[in-house]
């Protein structure tokens, strides 16, 4: 399917995954050009320069694909919320969660078709405080990875985020949270305390089995905090998707929310990316049918 009329942005982080974008673009280029009205490239430093960027181009341009990680992702998703513009995604970080769930293709030439042929669905997403999530967001072990990774690392890829996440958990200090919906109001010491627009963080980790995109809700997942080889053990059932059979974990479904943290600050993420801050309090709400983004022909979530 020919996609003409439509005029593309690629977002370019030359800096995410580990992947050589110089040897990518030339090809991108020459193959995006035969299918759109016309194709512009603009590499982007920071996260903040990939959202102003993205502003800058809505009166010229209807998609806008990042190439590049999770968080190259997020900052040009965020600039589309109630635009109804079409994000398009170029897998090219070490996680690529959210393209995962979206079921495009991993490999960034595959990824290609998808954006010239593929169909555009709308998705909820997340906001915590004043950060926007459009796959996971969380606090606790998960945030202190996120931490750790974003502060710490000097390199990309799988093999830091798993050094610290044993770093994480081996140092974590005791978290403990107030979780205050419409519906219920509980107590929890938690390892972790996920927020789930999708089912699955990167890497096949299924946290939130009954998530969807389109429900128009969030889900709050917990893992409770227990012995280290208990948790070790515990921890391979989220690669079977059936997390939730087991009785270190709850969940709720829920549109808003109130997180309080009862013994300190405490650190968090917005789609992989540490949030910055350590407050003592957080609002969560779902942003219903928030965004517009190209997926595989018939491949709904």
């Amino acid at each position: 399917m020919s996609r003409g009329p439509e005029k593309i942005l690629l977002i370019l982080n030359p800096a995410s995954g580990f992947i050589s974008k110089d040897i990518a673009v030339s090809l991108i280029l020459k193959k995006l050009r035969r299918h759109f009205a016309s194709v512009s490239l603009v590499h982007t430093h920071s996260p903040l320069h990939a959202c102003e960027i993205t502003r800058q181009g809505l009166t010229h341009f209807d998609v806008f694909a990042a190439f590049g990680g999770d968080g190259t992702v997020n900052s040009v998703a965020t600039s589309l919320i109630h635009t109804n513009k079409t994000l398009g995604i170029l897998p090219g970080g070490s996680g690529n969660g959210l393209a995962r769930n979206l079921h495009i293709p991993l490999s960034w030439l595959r990824a290609l078709d998808t954006l010239i042929s593929g169909q555009d669905v709308f998705i909820d997403s997340g906001k915590i405080n004043d950060k926007y999530f459009f796959n996971m967001a969380g606090m606790g072990l998960d945030g202190l990875i996120s931490k750790k990774f974003n502060l710490e690392s000097k390199t990309r890829g799988i093999l830091p985020y798993v050094y610290f996440t044993l770093k994480g958990y081996l140092e974590m200090p005791q978290f403990k949270v107030r979780v205050t919906t419409e519906t219920s109001e509980f107590e929890e010491d938690i390892m972790l305390l996920a927020l789930a627009n999708f089912r699955q963080y990167g890497a096949k980790a299924v946290i939130a089995p009954h998530a969807s995109p389109y429900d128009r809700l969030l889900d709050l997942c917990i893992l409770k905090r227990s012995r280290l080889l208990q948790s070790s053990l515990n921890i391979q059932r989220l690669f079977t998707g059936n997390i939730d059979k087991y009785p270190f974990y709850k969940s709720c479904k829920f549109d808003r929310a109130h997180i309080r943290s009862l013994n300190g600050p405490i650190p968090f993420h917005f789609d992989g990316e540490y949030g910055g801050s350590e407050p003592m309090d957080y609002d969560v709400s779902v942003i219903p049918a928030a965004i517009k983004v190209r997926i595989p022909a018939g491949k709904i979530y």
